[in-house]
């Protein structure tokens, strides 16, 4: 309606001159001539403004599109023109004059829930993904090892590079801070560069049993035990106390047949934790000496069982009380470890390594 109301304006604007024109050219005519002539022009004036007309109607259809498209309401492009035209052809816009023809049809629409592009103005399809961009700087280098240590560990006297360089042992501060955990073997108390979680006595397979496990444990001197059974079950496995035997080495041979005790430590600040058999240092200045001994395991023997090899503190502590007898007590064993070699070749290389000498161990931390 609003279309036809325009071109009425439109006409009516034009009137006058329309007829001041056919007057002035044709002022000899007749009426019925001058009538005749303003007919013709007023109607090729019309054909004008109607041209004019459908081409602000158009303008009006792309931009109701754009509106819709831009107010992503959910509905489709196609369906807004589609109202557009049936409104037209209602009544509610310029009724088509006789003599003229039906327009072109538009381009079919897009979905206003995807970015269009169009080629050549006649197809509509998503956009595509743009190009890869290029890869972004490089970080910043992290912090080194040993500064992260001193975050970790605030308020703990650095650790030198020296074996014998150590802090003193202070609860307080240490009880929270992570490191090296380890087993000190034949001794109550940890070494004052580390740490005491606690102690307790070493336990491990009678010697003469099959089965049970193979190597040897720290138990501590307070066990909690959880619903158990009295009496001695048929399908168990046991722990015995282990005791140290030595025969033949003086400077040891007063520790035979005592229990032996063993402590289990924290090194703060250290992380790796390394038992060294055959050598009683440490590989270098970088690592801490917690404790160095000598290297033991059960005997060897056709009725003895097998057994994991630890390394036992030189000091060879004992358990007060705990002197027993190597006839018929029910035992493990801890014997000292020899090297064998053959010249003609077989066991260890002989040279660095002695026939018959007792090897020796370390344990290092770093």
């Amino acid at each position: 309606m609003y279309c036809f109301s325009l071109l009425l304006t439109l006409v009516a604007s034009q009137l006058p001159f329309v007829s001041a024109a056919s007057i002035s050219t044709e002022s000899g005519d007749t009426d019925g001539a001058v009538s005749v002539d303003i007919s013709d022009a007023l109607m090729k004036r019309i054909s004008h403004l109607e041209a004019k007309l459908k081409k602000i109607e158009t303008e009006l259809e792309k931009n109701e599109v754009k509106d819709r498209l831009s107010s992503n309401k959910g509905d489709a492009i196609e369906d807004s023109v589609r109202n557009v035209r049936d409104r037209r052809d209602a009544g509610d816009g310029l009724q088509q004059l006789p003599g003229q023809t039906d327009g072109i049809p538009g381009i079919n629409g897009c979905p206003v829930t995807v970015t269009p592009f169009s080629i050549g103005g006649s197809a509509c399809l998503f956009c595509p993904s743009g190009p890869r961009g290029d890869p972004g700087p490089s970080g910043q280098p992290g912090r080194d090892g040993r500064d992260a240590l001193a975050i970790i560990t605030p308020g703990f006297q650095e650790m030198t590079s020296s074996q014998t360089t150590h802090f003193a042992d202070n609860p307080s501060h240490h009880s929270n801070t992570s490191g090296a955990v380890y087993v000190r073997w034949g001794h109550k108390e940890c070494p004052t560069s580390s740490l005491l979680v606690y102690s307790g006595i070493a336990a491990g397979a009678f010697r003469g049993e099959t089965g049970n496990g193979a190597n040897q444990l720290c138990l501590p001197s307070d066990p909690v035990y959880s619903e158990p059974v009295a009496g001695v079950g048929a399908s168990r496995s046991f722990l015995y106390a282990i005791e140290y035997q030595i025969d033949n080495f003086p400077t040891l041979s007063d520790r035979s047949w005592h229990d032996v005790p063993c402590a289990v430590c924290k090194a703060p600040t250290r992380f790796a934790q390394l038992m060294i058999p055959g050598k009683n240092l440490c590989p270098s200045n970088e690592w801490t000496l917690e404790y160095r001994g000598y290297l033991m395991a059960e005997r060897a023997h056709s009725v003895h069982q097998r057994s994991m090899y630890i390394c036992v503190d030189q000091e060879m502590q004992t358990i007060d009380r705990t002197h027993g007898s190597a006839t018929g007590a029910l035992h493990a064993l801890l014997d000292l470890v020899e090297g064998r070699c053959v010249s003609s070749g077989g066991g260890l290389p002989c040279g660095p390594y002695v026939d018959g000498y007792e090897l020796t161990c370390a344990v290092c931390t770093q």
